[in-house]
């Protein structure tokens, strides 16, 4: 409240009135001829709010069991950051578009989730090599009924064949 007061005020020498905005904070700085600058500090309303989930206080990334939990966390982290929305990007070409468990298209209406073929809390990585993206009911079925899923062999070019992964009980 002091600092909005004080920048009303016409002495305050780190405040500006913009045209067609309230007051903003500023910084001056000399550029390369020596002439005085002013900086305009961004705005508080243009910064984005950003909504976390706290992880649960019994997950232990090395139980087997916490395995579904964590990847489902990974998969929302993973949307909301521009390198995560390319790795999936790249994993959905790399597949066709086409869950490997149930060979339906992957889409936004659908979901997916981000799946590690060698779990990370038995040593598997988060490289593209060890991931796989499988519709959220698939995902479930792959954990509660133990199935291996392998990353469907790349496709030649001419061939009209669909990507497919391997797997069994």
């Amino acid at each position: 409240m002091l600092i909005l007061l004080l920048c009303h005020s016409q002495s305050y020498p780190l405040c500006s009135n913009a045209p067609n905005q309230n007051w903003r904070f500023f910084g001056t700085a000399k550029d390369k001829d020596g002439k005085t600058i002013r900086n305009l500090l961004c705005l508080a309303s243009a910064t984005p709010i950003t909504r976390y989930t706290k992880i649960k206080g019994e997950c232990n990334s090395y139980d087997p069991k916490w395995a579904l939990y964590l990847e489902i966390r990974l998969g929302v982290k993973m949307e909301q950051t521009l390198r995560g929305k390319r790795r999936l990007m790249y994993l959905w070409k790399a597949q066709g578009g086409i869950c490997p468990v149930c060979t339906k298209p992957i889409t936004h209406v659908t979901g997916w989730h981000n799946h590690h073929i060698v779990y990370k809390a038995l040593g598997g990585s988060d490289s593209a090599e060890n991931r796989i993206l499988i519709h959220p009911n698939c995902h479930k079925q792959v954990h509660a009924k133990g199935l291996t899923v392998s990353k469907p062999r790349p496709v030649k070019a001419g061939t009209q064949a669909q990507p497919r992964a391997l797997f069994h009980a």
